[in-house]
């Protein structure tokens, strides 16, 4: 690995500088005649994004079309272990299934010879580029949000969950850095299933990694992801819950020096309500109460799904003072999403997880129906990460 390099991302003059941690390709670089490299969008703990140029195919006496998309490279020290090719093909095979307006759906995703080293390919997944700053720059220069910002793009988040959860596919790693806000915060969520296709995560945060798995960002975390339990729906809605309560206070429910004091927090704390966090702020009780339901340590004690947080949501923001109709309730109907197995070929996924989230039962006034919870998940644990 080289030095560290900076380059400021071309996407905004207000961006902080990007620092990569390996060399990037240079721009003007044509790789394998699809992908013509214009610079450098940013780096995670996956790989490298460049803004670049899909080429399309050559015909005679045609102008070869030239499309804008966000250039997701996976650093090649992590594809020397044949399982993560084939988990990133099964998964990206997935992933590009899902869509939905608040959904980055993936345009194509395969090999390219690595300009660095002739004889090794690279792993690409190739995304819309989007034109707006991510949520969690929005969140350093203008946190804690008004409350009607934040009910808006927390809504939109959770439509893009709803759709993703019922074709069987959960985000594992959803925090602000991953939502995308365009012109009128038209909220899309990005990185869909990439945290469960290769090692990596945030690098404003403590990320927690361990080789050929990611557990997740620890300030987003579910307790029973940070216990290494078996994952459905629930998880992204605590996920969501932490992000409404950073927009709202400003600040996260658990942070800290390391990720072991972070996921100690999220599993034996309690957070603190966001009404006493932030006093100077005019919270409505019912999102508090919506907030504190969607970070509760039980996932059987949450919403039970992004549709019906997106529902209880909703109705805080028309009745900001009615605490008990956000209040989840036990219903046996509302199922979760399950995880996707990540392990099946995409002709074996066709048949498992397509149990859809359930749709809500049509309100009988102007009234929006009270969301609803499950009882706890019957499905056995998986086997706990080894240290």
């Amino acid at each position: 690995m080289s030095e560290q390099q900076t380059k400021t991302s071309p996407k905004s003059e207000r961006n902080t500088p990007v620092t990569l941690s390996v060399s990037p390709i240079s721009a003007g670089r044509v790789l394998d005649e699809r992908f013509e490299i214009i610079g450098v969008l940013g780096e995670g703990g996956t790989g490298i994004v460049y803004d670049a140029l899909r080429l399309g195919e050559e015909k005679p006496g045609v102008a070869r079309t030239r499309t804008p998309v966000a250039l997701k490279v996976i650093h090649s020290h992590l594809l020397m272990d044949k399982q993560i090719r084939g988990r990133f093909t099964r998964e990206a095979n997935i992933l590009r299934r899902l869509h939905g307006d608040n959904l980055c759906p993936i345009l194509d995703y395969g090999e390219v010879v690595d300009p660095h080293h002739e004889e090794r390919r690279l792993l690409f997944i190739a995304l819309p580029k989007i034109d707006g700053p991510p949520l969690d720059q929005v969140l350093r220069e203008k946190a804690p949000l008004p409350i009607t910002r934040i009910t808006e793009i927390a809504t939109q988040v959770c439509n893009a969950l709803a759709s993703a959860h019922a074709q069987g596919v959960i985000h594992r790693d959803l925090k602000p850095a991953n939502v995308l806000l365009e012109k009128d915060d038209h909220a899309i969520v990005v990185d869909f299933g990439m945290a469960k296709i290769v090692t990596g995560a945030g690098t404003e945060t403590t990320a927690l990694t361990q080789q050929n798995m990611v557990f997740g960002t620890p300030e987003y975390m579910a307790p029973e992801q940070a216990r290494g339990d078996e994952l459905d729906a629930r998880c992204d809605v605590y996920a969501v819950g932490v992000m409404l309560y950073e927009m709202l206070c400003g600040k996260v429910p658990f942070s800290g020096v390391s990720p072991l004091s972070v996921l100690t927090a999220h599993l034996t704390q309690a957070p603190t309500p966001p009404r006493e966090r932030a006093k100077d702020r005019d919270i409505p009780a019912a999102l508090e109460a919506v907030v504190m339901h969607a970070l509760a340590k039980d996932p059987s004690e949450r919403y039970p799904t992004a549709l019906a947080l997106r529902i209880a949501i909703g109705h805080a923001a028309d009745h900001p003072d009615d605490v008990d109709a956000v209040r989840p309730t036990k219903d046996a109907t509302a199922t979760p999403a399950p995880v996707v197995i990540a392990d099946k070929a995409p002709e074996e996924l066709a048949h498992a997880n397509t149990m859809p989230a359930p749709e809500p039962t049509p309100p009988t006034s102007g009234r929006r129906p009270t969301p609803t919870s499950v009882p706890p998940n019957s499905a056995p644990r998986s086997e706990k990460p080894k240290p």
